[in-house]
Order: structure tokens, then sequence, then C-alpha cells
């Protein structure tokens, strides 16, 4: 009977397996577009002046240094670098990225369209991570390339070790400044890492082990917090930014 007849396959609803590559799609997609408005917002003015001026700050460090001696200088211009120039300009370079206000405003225009919120913040925070990544190394090869002086380690070995250092420090500052990000009105919650990496990024305890400071100075050869190790250090740098960006996206959930 044409009453008992199965429905077409046209009036049937998705399969799961057929609904999940569509929806991994969807998120994609979402992500991407987060990803190439932030990287838009960091073509702009502002940011390009903010990486010029940690640019010239961080030579002002190296040719401060090897005034004083060119014995260790490159050692003490990367410290002089990473502990406040690094810090600063990728607290500048994370803000625009999320248009200087909450990572969820921040994602509005995309998802307006009906992307999902937290999808498009995913993508403006691993946005922020890569070139803040690609920031911090630029800012460490700056240093050595004018700091090396005779008595330095070799000059492509210190320019490498120094450039993956400044990379995932400078990820590790952006995942942070992400997740502050989705606190307090426009997103000024970012200035509450800053200021806790400034006053105890250099402690001996849990928190110097946290935040970003405390494991970049070890694998440039300073004091560990909780006595860690440079492998170590280097995977909480890594691995936290990744985390800290996941979890700043999870916040901006609808």
């Amino acid at each position: 009977m044409a009453g008992d007849s199965a429905p077409s396959a046209a009036a049937q609803p998705l399969l799961p397996a057929e609904a999940h590559p569509r929806q991994s799609a969807t998120a994609l997609m979402g992500v991407r577009l987060g990803m190439e408005m932030a990287l838009s917002r960091l073509r702009a003015r502002r940011p390009l002046l903010a990486l010029g001026l940690g640019v010239a700050l961080a030579v002002a460090a190296a040719v401060i240094e090897v005034a004083f001696g060119s014995a260790g200088a490159v050692d003490r211009a990367l410290l002089a670098t990473f502990r406040l120039v690094t810090p600063l300009t990728i607290f500048a370079l994370a803000a625009d990225a999320a248009a200087r206000t909450t990572l969820r405003d921040a994602a509005w225009p995309a998802a307006r369209f009906g992307a999902a919120t937290h999808h498009v913040a995913l993508g403006i925070a691993l946005a922020a991570l890569l070139s803040s990544a690609a920031a911090g190394a630029l800012l460490a090869v700056v240093v050595v390339a004018i700091a090396h002086g005779p008595g330095a380690a070799p000059f492509v070995r210190d320019v490498f070790t120094s450039g993956w250092i400044g990379a995932l420090t400078g990820a590790a500052y952006a995942g942070w400044f992400s997740l502050g990000a989705t606190f307090l009105r426009r997103g000024s919650g970012r200035f509450v890492p800053l200021a806790a990496d400034f006053v105890l990024g250099g402690s001996a305890g849990v928190v110097g082990a946290l935040l970003p400071r405390g494991n970049a100075v070890n694998l440039l050869g300073g004091p560990s917090p909780l006595e860690l190790g440079q492998q170590a250090s280097a995977g909480l740098l890594a691995l936290g930014a990744l985390l800290l960006a996941f979890a700043a996206a999870a916040r901006c959930r609808e």
C-alpha cells in the first residue's frame, strides 16, 4: 500500500556517518574564517608598528649589551628581550588579532553569518599563536645577529636555538593573552597574565612554571622554575599555548 511504503531517501534524516563530515567541514570553515580575519587585522598599520617598535627595542638591548662587553652579550641581550620586549610586543599583536575587544566580540563579524562563535574564536587564537611565534623568533634572531661576538656559540646554531625558543615563548604568551581576552569588559582580562608574568614569572614555584617567562629563561640557560629540565620547559610552552587557545575558544561557546 502507498501508506506503508518507506519514506524516500530525500526525506530521510542524515545518518551519523553522513552528518559528521559535514559538521567537521563546518567547524574547519569557522576556524579558517577566524584565522583569515585575525591575519587581516594583523596586517594593519598598528600591529606592524608594534612589531617594528619591538624590533627596535630588541636592537637597542643588543647594542647596549655589546657596549658593556662582547663576552656574554648575546645571553644578556636575549634575557632582557625575553623579559620585557617579547611579552609587550606579543601583547600588542594578540590584542590586535582580537580587535582589542573580547574574543567573543572579535569573532562576531564572521559568526553572525552562521559560523559557530567558538570555532571562529579558535581560528583567531590560532592565528595569534602563529603570528606571535613568528614575532618571537624574529626578535630573538635580531638580538643574536647584532650581539653575536667572537666568543659566542657558532652563529648558525645560536640563531636556530634562539629562534625556536623565541617562537615557543611568543606562542605561549599569545595563548595566555587570548584566554585573558575572554574575561572582563572589552577583553581587558588580557592584562592579568601580562602583569602576573612581570611580577611572578621569575618565581621558582608552580606559578613560575606555568607562566612563559620562567620557562623561557630556563631555555636560555637561566634559573629553572621547579628545577625543570629544558625539555620540560619547552613542552610546557608548546602544550600550554595550544591548551590555552582551545580553552579561550571554549569560553566563547554560545
